[in-house]
C-alpha cells in the first residue's frame, strides 16, 4: 500500500462535536435585536434537528457561541423552544468562558471543561474567522458550513472540510473519523 492511500484511509477518533449557534443551528434575522430568547421569530437552520438527532448517541455535542446578550441559560431557553435542547450536553458563551471566538482560549476552555483533547473534537460553523480559524488555531478539526458558496481568500485554507448542508456532517464523520 502506498503512503497516499494509507493517509486517505487514516481515521481519527472524534468524541466531541462543537456547533456554532447563529446561522449554523439557528437562523439569524437582522431585523431582530436583543437576546434571541426574546425574538418574535425563531427558526432552525434546515437539517439542524435531524443532524443533531443522528449525532447525539455517538458524540458529546456542545454549542459554542459569541452571543453578546445571551448567557448559557438564555441559549438553552431558545434551544428548548425549538425542541433541540436535549441534544446539547454543554453550552459555552463568552459569559462563562470570559473569552470570545476566535481566541484559542475560548476553544481551550471548552475542551478543558469537557476533558477532550483538541484532536478528538470537530468544530462546525459558518463564520470563517471566528469558528474555523479560531478552532484550527486551537488544534481542533474544522467543518466549514458554507451554504452560500463563499470563497476563501487564501492559498492555505484553514478548514478541513466544507459543507453546504448540515445533513453532510454525518457522512464526513463516518468517512474520515472513528
Amino acid at each position: 500500500m502506498d503512503i497516499e492511500k494509507e493517509l486517505q484511509e487514516l481515521k481519527f477518533n472524534i468524541t466531541a462535536v462543537f456547533f456554532d449557534w447563529g446561522n449554523t443551528i439557528m437562523k439569524v434575522f437582522p431585523d431582530q435585536i436583543g437576546p434571541m430568547a426574546e425574538w418574535k421569530k425563531l427558526e432552525l437552520v434546515e437539517g439542524a434537528k435531524e443532524t443533531l438527532r443522528s449525532l447525539e448517541d455517538k458524540y458529546v455535542l456542545a454549542l459554542l457561541t459569541n452571543a453578546d446578550d445571551s448567557d448559557h441559560h438564555l441559549v438553552r431557553k431558545v434551544l428548548s423552544k425549538m425542541g433541540i435542547s436535549k441534544h446539547f450536553a454543554h453550552i459555552f458563551t463568552p459569559f462563562e468562558l470570559i473569552a470570545r471566538k476566535p481566541a484559542p482560549q475560548f476553544f481551550n476552555a471548552a475542551l478543558s471543561a469537557l476533558n477532550v483533547l483538541p484532536e478528538h473534537a470537530v468544530m462546525i460553523g459558518d463564520d470563517y474567522e471566528n469558528d474555523i480559524i479560531g478552532a484550527k488555531q486551537a488544534g481542533i478539526w474544522t467543518i466549514w458550513f458554507n451554504p452560500d458558496g463563499k470563497v476563501v481568500e487564501s492559498d492555505y485554507p484553514y478548514h478541513d472540510f466544507e459543507i453546504s448542508s448540515l445533513s453532510s456532517i454525518l457522512t464526513i464523520l463516518k468517512s474520515k473519523f472513528k
